[in-house]
Parts: structure tokens; C-alpha cells; sequence
């Protein structure tokens, strides 16, 4: 766990229309009962068996004492629907693929199940997690590669050595480890779900390949690649001769965060490039080993990870995806990241609960919220973090005092094992009882935070899912539209429930119901690529105010919007400049410094309206901002908006706004001002730091480009952009006005294309696979 808390072919296109002229212008024969007495089986039939025409529901309801309970079926409606509150549902509109929901066993977790409880209770509990008949059927599972903060007798790898001794060929490599309790129990779980996917990730690899020479702290080796290449072919090998196939691996757990107390490593960007590309990649193909590799296994908040191994056309075949982490930033980050790079997948690989959460109520908001929002946002699995802990959160190993499982195993006060389910449970269990492996997401609108929160799915046999959950603070009634037909529930607030239906969809809904719009490419294999897009996006773009319009970009990793001409830095003598809040150790001086090194920081969390401002000395011409916060790459503002001021005092309407990055380069029409003034609209418990800042002067102007799509041969392309070089384009309106417009890459190597904004011709280069999005808001 982490801390709580990125050769042009020659194309040029110039994109027509205001947008892109002015841019830049369940049958139980036993029950399934735990410790706690609570029954999620289903005596009355499988997930989808209610009769004909009807929808079974299922409901948590904290307050009530309903846990997964099977409540009377509804009955669709055909009449008119009454005005209100509606979820719309579309399966016409299908997404990502599902793998699965589940958690880890880690070392502590497996030990629990595995040699606390007694034969009896042991099938039990696993029949309650992992069978979708007599429990919820979880379908993934992320392990540790050997210890990791729930870790029983400390810390161990599968090639440790004493101090200063080394193993390249990993002549001492063992699982002997695993065998006394972690394999038993995987191969249970797996008995009881065929269909169990498992993945696996490395906390540390043994000291002796790092710089620390311990599993706590330091980096790897440069000699340690190949060994730890080889260190992944052998587990994988290992594990599949003991009955357990990997379907996928991360390089390391969390590489942006080096814990002080328990095993981890500092792995960048470069380093994972490096690391895939030259040797776990091709050592997992020439040793015949089809498991894929995630990129990154990190917090939401630093896109530019992964998205720079998929910009990287030596790295990017061999990164099947995104795995990601809930501890910073926002779970849109996914969508983000999807939209940028919508073949490249992503999984959401750990998320604990824990006591900060508050109660159980909250702790079940938090987990949820999770399954719905992580799975709205294109996830293929949501996988929350220790499947099994004691009464006392552990055993621990270094790390998390206040985690919570997803059952608790402990003693009564006779000094006999139990376990009880708790909140998580039932929250995985409103997804993974019901949707199978191989599910679709599909369309659904959504009430959003604080309302009726949701998510849907049609499963391979055709009966589709809803999860609904109250995350409002009061009881609410809404309706429930499936093409023609429609019932009304009721929630009480923080409840949630799942619905079941089967047969065909009659009649289509459209995307205003819905609230977003689907852009559909053509990849050279056949295979779609598709940019999904709603008004909540729109805010996380770079976005510049043109008159009563805001005008946004996306910008990839490894995409680059450049001027005709290289702006020019201003002098920075004369300068001075402040800060809402500095921390005594980085006062905001060291951002104009010349010194990388030094830095700007607020010394406290982010919080929004946190300002960092610059005066120029006198009034000065200038089109872009360029805050490098590089040397603490975690702490980039997390949204902003720029103002400007001739006086210092009257402020007006902010000229730029958008999400944060660790090189954020801000860009907008030529603009006369004496003061600017950055402002953060974002929340994370890391600090806002600045390293170095630079106000850059206007860009030359050069005559606007014509409305045709062409070749920099002069070639006219036509507007769907179907050319050699792979651009596509394709444009749509969302339900409150805004226009998109999105060009796809869907060739082999990067392509350029020129948007023009007011007289400037700016040339935008975008990566192979990368998707570039632009929208005007009025």
C-alpha cells in the first residue's frame, strides 16, 4: 500500500469547424452462513432466474440488518413513466470486457484462512468468497510476490541471501514458501472458481538486487534486470506447475513510494521502460510464458507512468495494460487515461478500507463506490486489498495499522477461530455474485455522488446486472428505464441494491438519457477503439477561455502541441513572487531560483484555492505558463486555473483551467498583464510544489491554415480521415452543448496534424494508438 494521503509521418491536418478552427481559436443445497449468521445464498434459483418479464433485486441496507438480501421481484412497467429521478440503461452501448472482482491473499491473509481456521470453517469461508452459487463468487486475485506489508514472520523473497551475497542465475530460487499455506488455499479457491484469474506483483525483489541490499528501500541494480526478469519466468513457471496460471504481472507494487517499514522500491518511469522492453518482455516470450504485464500499479494521480510505456512503440506491445490504485487522485483518471490510450485497458489492482473511513456505513460507501466508479470508468477488474485480517488488523508487517479485510478472522472468547464478513464483502458481492467473467459493461446514466450512484452489465448468456447504491444522505425514489419498459425503487440512504433481468432490450435510448457520446475507430486488426466522453471530462482537460467559449485539448503522454515558433522564456530579473501558504524550507522564491533542485512547496496538502502568484515588474506580452515540478513528481497541482491582473487586486475570469501534470505546460491567446496568478482547484494529501516556473512570451503568428484535411504534400484527405498514415477524426455533441471533436491514431508510428487558433497554426504530434480530444464549452 501506498501513502494515504507521459519520426512524425508527415501528416498535417487542419481541423475544420468552430471547434478545431478556433482551438488553439444462486441454488443452495447448504447455507452460505459464516460466523456472523448473515445468509447470502439464494434458495430460489441462480442469478437470472426470475420468471419472465420480472427483476430480481438483492439489498444491503446497514441500517435495516439487510446484508445481500434477496428481496421480493419487480415487474417492468410499459406506461408512461413518471417524471423524476431515472437511471437509463442501454445495452445497444457495450464497453469493456469484465475479468473479474475479488482481493489479495497476501502472506497474512492466507495464514488466517489457511492455519487458523479449521477444516470445516477454512470450506466455508471459501465457499462464501469464491462460489458464485453458495457465496460471491470473486474472479481475481492479485498476490503478492513474496512479502509485503501483511506479512506473518517479516520479510521474504524467493531468492534471499545473507547481506552482500548474489544469485544472477537464481540457482536458490524457491516457492517453498508458499507451499505451507498460500498455494493450499489459492488452489481451493480456484476448485471453486474455475474461472479465478490471478495476478501477480512484487512488493520488493530479493535485496541482493537492489542498491539497499534489503528488501526495504533503495532501487535496482543496474546488473539485477536480467536476474529479475528471470526472477519473474521462474515464479511464473513455479506457480503454473503447481496448478496456478498467472494471467498477469506488475513490475513492482507502488513504484513512486519507497516505504521506510516494510519491503519496497523506488522504480521509474524509465527504469520500467528499460526493464520490459529489454528484459521481462522478451524473457517471458522466449520462455514461452503468455502472461501479460501492467504497467505502473499505482495511485490515479500520475498518468504520465503508464501512458509513457504505451507512447514508447519499443515497450508498448508488450504492456497489455493500466493497473491502478485508489490512495491519490480521482478514479476519472481512468477515463482519462482510456481516452488517450483507448486500446490499452485498465484494471483497478488495490484499494483497502480501513478505519479512516469512519464506521461500517462509510466503509461501505468507500468499497461501493469503488465497484461502481472503478468499473463506470472502464476497469476490467476492481480488486480490493487483504482478503483475510485478524481483529486487530494483521498480522502486519511494517505497514497499515487500520486495514480492514474482506472477512475478519479471530478468536471468541473461548479461543476458537471464526470469521465474520465484513463491509467489503457484501459491497464485492453486489458485483461479483452477478456478473460473470466475460461480462460487458453497457450504458447507464448516473445521478452522480450524493444521489443514485450505478453501474451496468450484460453477462455472455444475455442477462444483464445493475448495481445501484444511495450515496446521498436521505432516502430516494428513482426510476429505472431499460429501452421501453421501466420500474420505480426506493433506497434509503447508503443502501444499495442489485438488479437482475433477462431478455432482449426493445427500443434504443438515446445518448441524452445516457449523458455521454461514443466516438468508434477502426483499428488495422479489426478490432474498435472507442472514446467515450461526457460533461465531467471536460473539466480535467487543458482548457484556454476564448470570448464566452472554453476551448480544450487532451494531451497524451507523448503527444506535443508546439507554436510555429519556440516561445521564448521572459527574464525573469525583477520578478517577485508569492504563495497563499510556503513551507519554511521551500519559500516560493526557490521557484524562480534557476535551481532544479530547490523548490516551492505549500507545505501542506493540497487544498482548492491554494494560489501561487508572479509579478512580472511591469506589463508584459506573453501565451504561456510552464510549471516543472519534476524533482517531487507526486506533487503537481492537481487542477488549476490561471488568472491575470494589471494591478494585482481585480482578478476578472480565469483565462486557463484544467488538470494537473508533473511538466505542465499551460497554453493560451497572447495575453498583456503585469501579474499571474495559478490557483489550485484539486485535493490530495501531497504537497503542491513548484521547482521552477517560466511565463514564455507570444508565439509569431503565421496565416491560418485552410479548412481541408491535407497532407503536407498538399494532399486532400477526406474529413473521416482515412490515410495511410492511420488519422481518423470524428466529432459529436454531448446532451449540454458541448462540441467534440477527436482525431485517433490508428497507425504505426506518431503523425502530426495543425490546429489553428485565431491566426497561429499550432502543430500537434500524436503518438501511434493515442486518441487527442477537443471541445468547445460555452
Amino acid at each position: 500500500m501506498g501513502p494515504r494521503g507521459r519520426s512524425p509521418s508527415g501528416v498535417g491536418v487542419t481541423l475544420c469547424g468552430i471547434l478545431l478552427g478556433a482551438m488553439l481559436a444462486a441454488v443452495s443445497l447448504t447455507p452460505a452462513q459464516a460466523a456472523d449468521g448473515r445468509d447470502v445464498s439464494d434458495r430460489r434459483g441462480p442469478v437470472g432466474g426470475s420468471p419472465s418479464g420480472s427483476v430480481g433485486v438483492w439489498l444491503t441496507d446497514l441500517a435495516g440488518k439487510a446484508y445481500l438480501a434477496r428481496q421480493p421481484d419487480l415487474a417492468w412497467r410499459r406506461d408512461g413513466m413518471p417524471a423524476g429521478a431515472t437511471v437509463a440503461v442501454d445495452e445497444t452501448r457495450k464497453y469493456q470486457r469484465m475479468e473479474g472482482f475479488g482481493a489479495s491473499f497476501t502472506d497474512s491473509s492466507a495464514w488466517l484462512v489457511g492455519t487458523r481456521l479449521d477444516p470445516q470453517q477454512r470450506d466455508r469461508a471459501l465457499r462464501d468468497l469464491f462460489s458464485a452459487r453458495d457465496g460471491i463468487g470473486l474472479s481475481f486475485l492479485r498476490q503478492p510476490m513474496g512479502a509485503s506489508d501483511f506479512a506473518v514472520e517479516g520479510n521474504y523473497s524467493y531468492d534471499d541471501l545473507p547481506p552482500g551475497g548474489t544469485d544472477p542465475t537464481l540457482a536458490r530460487f524457491s516457492i517453498e514458501h508458499d507451499k505451507a499455506y498460500a498455494i493450499p488455499v489459492l488452489k481451493k479457491a480456484r476448485a471453486l472458481n474455475p474461472r479465478l484469474t490471478l495476478m501477480a506483483s512484487p512488493w520488493s525483489p530479493p535485496g541482493w538486487m537492489k542498491t539497499s541490499d534489503s528488501m526495504i528501500g533503495g532501487t535496482l541494480k543496474a546488473a539485477a534486470y536480467q536476474p529479475f526478469a528471470l526472477y519473474f519466468a521462474k515464479f511464473l513457471k513455479a506457480y503454473a506447475a503447481e496448478g496456478l496460471p498467472v494471467s498477469y504481472i506488475s513490475l513492482n507494487n507502488e513504484p513512486l513510494y519507497v516505504p521506510s517499514g516494510y519491503p519496497g522500491m523506488s522504480l521509474s518511469a524509465e527504469q520500467a521502460r528499460d526493464l520490459i522492453r529489454d528484459h521481462v518482455g522478451p524473457t517471458l516470450r522466449e520462455r514461452g510464458l503468455s502472461t501479460r504485464i501492467l504497467g505502473y500499479d499505482h495511485n490515479w494521480d500520475v498518468l504520465s507512468y503508464p501512458e509513457s510505456l504505451y507512447a514508447d512503440r519499443s515497450v508498448e506491445p508488450y504492456v497489455a495494460g493500466t493497473a491502478w490504485h485508489c490512495y491519490g487522485g480521482d478514479v476519472r483518471a481512468q477515463s482519462v487515461s482510456h481516452n488517450n490510450y483507448p486500446n490499452k485497458p485498465a484494471y483497478h489492482t488495490e484499494c483497502s478500507g480501513g478505519e479512516w473511513e469512519g464506521g461500517e456505513q462509510e466503509g461501505f460507501a468507500g468499497a461501493i463506490g469503488l465497484v461502481i466508479n472503478a468499473s463506470r470508468d472502464w476497469a476490467k477488474a476492481v480488486v480490493r486489498w487483504n482478503i483475510a485480517l485478524d481483529d486487530k488488523n494483521g498480522p502486519t508487517n511494517g505497514g497499515c495499522l487500520t486495514c480492514r479485510g474482506v472477512i475478519t478472522v479471530a478468536q471468541d472468547a473461548k479461543g476458537r477461530w471464526g470469521y465474520s464478513k465484513t463491509v467489503d464483502y457484501y459491497a464485492l458481492g453486489h458485483a461479483s455474485k452477478f456478473v460473470r467473467p466475460g461480462a460487458r459493461r453497457i450504458a447507464s446514466s448516473t445521478l452522480g455522488k450524493g444521489s443514485i450512484e450505478d453501474v451496468a452489465f450484460v453477462n455472455p448468456d444475455g442477462s444483464k446486472v445493475l448495481l445501484a447504491h444511495n450515496s446521498g444522505d436521505s432516502r430516494r425514489t428513482f426510476q429505472v428505464r431499460w429501452g421501453q419498459r421501466w420500474f420505480a425503487y426506493t433506497l434509503a440512504a447508503g443502501a444499495a441494491a442489485t438488479f437482475t433481468w433477462s431478455g432482449p432490450q426493445q427500443g434504443k435510448v438515446d445518448d441524452a438519457a445516457i449523458g455521454s457520446v461514443d466516438l468508434h475507430f477502426d483499428n488495422p486488426d479489426g478490432s474498435r477503439a472507442t472514446v467515450s466522453y461526457d460533461a465531467g471530462l471536460t473539466g480535467l482537460q487543458d482548457q484556454a477561455r476564448i470570448g464566452d467559449a472554453w476551448l480544450g485539448y487532451s494531451l497524451p503522454t507523448g503527444a506535443s502541441l508546439e507554436p510555429p515558433a519556440p516561445a521564448t522564456p521572459l527574464d525573469r530579473s525583477g520578478w517577485s513572487v508569492s504563495a497563499s501558504a510556503s513551507s519554511p524550507e521551500d519559500p516560493p522564491g526557490k521557484a524562480i531560483d534557476g535551481d532544479p533542485a530547490t523548490r516551492w512547496s505549500t507545505g501542506h496538502g493540497m487544498t482548492p484555492g491554494d494560489w501561487f502568484q508572479i509579478d512580472l515588474g511591469s506589463t508584459k506580452a506573453f501565451s504561456e505558463l510552464h510549471l516543472n515540478t519534476a524533482g517531487s513528481p507526486g506533487d503537481f497541482v492537481r487542477g488549476y486555473e490561471v488568472y491575470v491582473s494589471n494591478d494585482g487586486m481585480s482578478w476578472g475570469q480565469a483565462i486557463a483551467r484544467g488538470g494537473g501534470r508533473t511538466d505542465l505546460r499551460v497554453m493560451f491567446p497572447t495575453v498583456e498583464a503585469r501579474y499571474v496568478r495559478v490557483v489550485n482547484t484539486g485535493s490530495s494529501g501531497s504537497w503542491w510544489s513548484i521547482h521552477e516556473v517560466n511565463v514564455l512570451t507570444a508565439v509569431t503568428a503565421t496565416a491560418p491554415a485552410t479548412a481541408a484535411i491535407r497532407t503536407e504534400a498538399g494532399r486532400t484527405l477526406d474529413v473521416a480521415g482515412t490515410s495511410g498514415e492511420g488519422l481518423q477524426r470524428k466529432s459529436a455533441t454531448l446532451p449540454d452543448g458541448t462540441r467534440v471533436d477527436v482525431v485517433y491514431n490508428a497507425g504505426r508510428a506518431a503523425a502530426a496534424f495543425d490546429v489553428t487558433w485565431g491566426s497561429t497554426t499550432y502543430r500537434y504530434r500524436l503518438p501511434a494508438g493515442a486518441a487527442a480530444a477537443f471541445t468547445e464549452e460555452r
